[in-house]
């Protein structure tokens, strides 16, 4: 219901918006649906929205929207492992294509070390490239990404 909320509200521009519903019942806890886009392609909730977010002691689950379909990106990574109440996390793509991931926080720590170790040579690619070997290297351990469809 949520993800098609937000694939209505974004059809046919880059917008990308974020809703967060409960992990326990579903029941949406915030969403940024009715705000301004912060910046091209990037999306955000608003300090009384993470209020909600982290009143939740059952956590929730983020789905958001990306434009050009891609798969979940390292920042979508980082922000889900950043915050404990974060469980897992939707990115709806709007060509239909709809990914899952949950992560430990203690990626973020791996994430971020990968990510300064291939900046100097990598430049913009070493966020695709801290992903992509955190990927490879967790066998689900730390990080739980599946393409639904």
């Amino acid at each position: 219901k949520q993800a098609g909320r937000i694939l209505n509200a974004t059809n046919g521009t880059e917008k990308e918006y974020l809703v967060a519903i409960s992990s326990r019942t579903g029941e949406l806890i915030a969403d940024n649906l009715d705000a301004p886009t912060s910046a091209y392609r990037k999306t955000g909730f608003r300090d009384s929205d993470m209020a909600k977010i982290l009143g939740q002691k059952d956590g929730v689950v983020l789905i958001h929207n990306h434009p050009m379909s891609w798969q979940p990106s390292y920042r979508d990574v980082l922000t889900a492992a950043e915050n404990p109440r974060v469980k897992a996390s939707l990115v709806v793509g709007h060509d239909g294509s709809l990914w899952y991931f949950s992560v430990k926080d203690h990626v973020v720590e791996s994430l971020e070390e990968l990510y300064n170790s291939a900046k100097d040579i990598r430049g913009d690619r070493a966020e695709s490239f801290a992903l992509k070997t955190i990927q490879e290297s967790s066998s689900k351990k730390v990080l739980d990404w599946r393409r639904l469809r």
